[in-house]
């Protein structure tokens, strides 16, 4: 009978050690659940140098910016392809004579929408360009609309000139040609440098000088097309000779363009 209790009692002991040894194992078991997104994280690899831009004015560009992109929405819903046809009349000389022909009061005033626009696109990119090159102590407001009302002038002055120089010698037809060229050219580069003058006041990656860079060699480009432009209506002219060409280039053509060149210069 002793035996038979101390089988049992050792039996008993067996299990306990037995179940404290599972117990034991099964607690050393339960391991904590680790996710599979731990640890293991993709690396960003920022290729990016962010530069350091000053603040010219970006609250009143953005008003402007927004202005400008309210008149193309207007444009897109009340014309019938204007930034199409103008764009081909840019660059065909023969579709601009075509549509320099046309006489419709609303095609004349989205145009006339669409040069505002190019004068406010130019003055913009002009003013946030002189600020980033200028150490003078300007906001961008008084140097946009100095520089706006100075665009403005200065072309409603030459037209004048050439309108009395067209009544003078019988030049109406060829004036009007002339004119029309000069406004779709002036557009169309207002709208390249929209989006360049975004970039200008905004991008983080991209300098201003670069933007500026690009900017002249637009504006370049479009002032050698409209001198191309011109000269080819003053060559298809009768009434024209070298004498008066030479004249017209001298007085409003490249006099005023080494003007503005001093005038960056001294910036």
């Amino acid at each position: 009978m002793e035996d038979v209790l101390q089988d049992s009692v050792q039996l008993t002991a067996v299990d306990s050690v037995m179940s404290d040894s599972i117990q034991v194992i099964a607690e050393i078991k339960q391991e904590p659940v680790v996710s599979l997104f731990e640890e293991h994280q993709l690396e960003v690899q920022n290729d990016f140098n962010y530069l350091e831009k000053p603040d010219l004015g970006n609250g009143f560009a953005f008003v402007i910016l927004f202005i400008c992109a309210m008149i193309v929405i207007y444009l897109q819903r009340n014309s019938d392809n204007i930034f199409a046809d103008v764009v081909k009349s840019s660059f065909d000389q023969n579709q601009a004579q075509q549509d320099a022909r046309v006489e419709n009061s609303q095609r004349t005033r989205n145009l006339l929408i669409l040069q505002l626009l190019g004068f406010i696109s130019i003055a913009l990119f002009i003013a946030g360009a002189a600020l980033g090159f200028s150490e003078k102590s300007l906001s961008l407001q008084n140097v946009f609309f100095i520089v706006l009302a100075g665009l403005i002038g200065f072309v409603l002055s030459k037209k004048l000139i050439l309108w009395s120089l067209a009544q003078v010698f019988d030049l109406r037809q060829e004036l009007k040609l002339h004119h029309f060229n000069l406004n779709i050219l002036q557009s169309v580069a207002g709208l390249v440098l929209l989006p360049l003058a975004l970039l200008l006041f905004y991008s983080p990656q991209i300098p201003n000088l670069l933007v500026v860079y690009i900017g002249l060699a637009i504006g370049t480009f479009f002032y050698l097309k409209g001198l191309q432009r011109g000269i080819s209506v003053a060559i298809n002219s009768p009434a024209l000779s070298t004498l008066h060409l030479f004249y017209y280039f001298c007085a409003l053509e490249i006099l005023p363009a080494f003007v503005l060149i001093r005038i960056v210069q001294s910036l």
